[in-house]
């Protein structure tokens, strides 16, 4: 826990054996932590010149742990001046590639990486330097190594802190175990909204860069070409048009659900409906939540019988207008529409 701060895993282990105890000699801190006296010797040499520990006079030689109020504060604000100064290298350095970059030739702006380990490296790193926010379009079909998805570089930049908004075509919802994939991801922070026709796949991470891929469609090629875009109008205008379909978006509602809503619908028809107003057809949805189709439409007769609805339509306009859902929904596109 303490590495950050430039304390090693047995260093922070005797110091915490030493906090418990009163003056020690490393002997008997060897007994306490299991680690050998020479490890312990050299742990209480770090410590000592971390400030975290002090070594009493007298004989035989022992250790007394520093109030860690004091000690690791200190610790802490030497870090924090070591980083700051660390961002003003790194805004300097950032200042300097812009002005090359202002001279370079325009397709310097642009990187083009070929092959699925590559360009699952790529966008790994691209998403694990992101600062503030990742944005993504996510579509079919999907190479076995799934490029673009985020997976774990999206989890580690939610723990600490990012904001990540995904923006999901209803064709990629549909697909088998596609659904506890997306649950995770939500319960982890996502933010995510579906569209009945998403562009393309792209990841946009800050303002700095664009991922996506080189050819329309991007089929499952097993060497596919993606491209890489750095600051530029045409990164300006990926971002816009991400917003604008954002906006018109209908959101995914997929976290956990327990018991019933205000609206006295329970989390297994919660689920339903979204699904349903996520544009799912019913063979999709019946295989998302793991029931018989008879079994998918006895439920959905009973919600038009609730919303008292003669149709689709009139169920989409009742859950809406009375919550079931937010926003307006893909009713009319694909509840009954056959694109499996």
């Amino acid at each position: 826990m303490l590495e950050v701060l430039g304390v090693d895993s047995e260093s922070e282990t005797v110091y915490a054996a030493l906090l418990s105890s009163p003056p020690a000699v490393p002997d008997d801190l060897a007994r306490t932590t299991g680690l050998s006296p020479t490890r312990v010797r050299v742990a209480l040499r770090r410590l000592q010149s971390s400030g975290l520990v002090n070594r009493r006079p007298g004989r035989p030689v022992s250790y007394v742990a520093i109030d860690p109020e004091v000690a690791l504060d200190g610790l802490l604000l030497t870090r924090q001046e070591q980083l700051r100064r660390a961002r003003l290298r790194a805004g300097e350095f950032t200042e300097q590639f812009r002005r090359l970059a202002a001279t370079r030739d325009p397709a310097a702006l642009v990187e083009v990486v070929t092959g699925a380990d590559a360009v699952r490296r790529r966008s790994s790193q691209a998403i694990r330097g992101a600062r503030h926010e990742v944005c993504a379009f996510d579509k079919p079909p999907y190479h076995s190594g799934g490029e673009l998805d985020p997976n774990e570089p999206e989890l580690e930049f939610l723990a600490r802190g990012g904001t990540v908004r995904a923006l999901y075509d209803a064709d990629g919802i549909s697909k088998p175990g596609r659904l506890n994939v997306l649950r995770m991801w939500a319960a982890a922070g996502e933010q995510a909204r579906v569209l009945h026709d998403v562009p393309t796949k792209m990841a946009l991470v800050d303002d700095r860069l664009a991922i996506l891929p080189l050819l329309p469609g991007s089929g499952p090629d097993p060497s596919p070409s993606f491209v890489v875009l750095h600051r530029s109008a045409v990164l300006d205008a990926l971002s816009a048009l991400f917003e604008a379909l954002w906006a018109a978006a209908l959101p995914l509602q997929l976290g956990s659900v327990h018991g019933t809503d205000r609206n006295g619908l329970s989390s297994d028809d919660q689920l339903l409906v979204n699904l349903l107003a996520a544009g799912l057809t019913d063979e999709a949805i019946a295989r998302q939540v793991n029931i018989s189709y008879r079994t998918l439409q006895r439920r959905l007769r009973a919600l038009m019988d609730r919303a008292h609805a003669h149709t689709r339509f009139q169920l989409g306009i009742h859950a809406t207008a009375n919550g079931w859902v937010k926003g307006g929904g893909v009713w009319e596109q694909g509840c009954n529409s056959s694109r499996e």
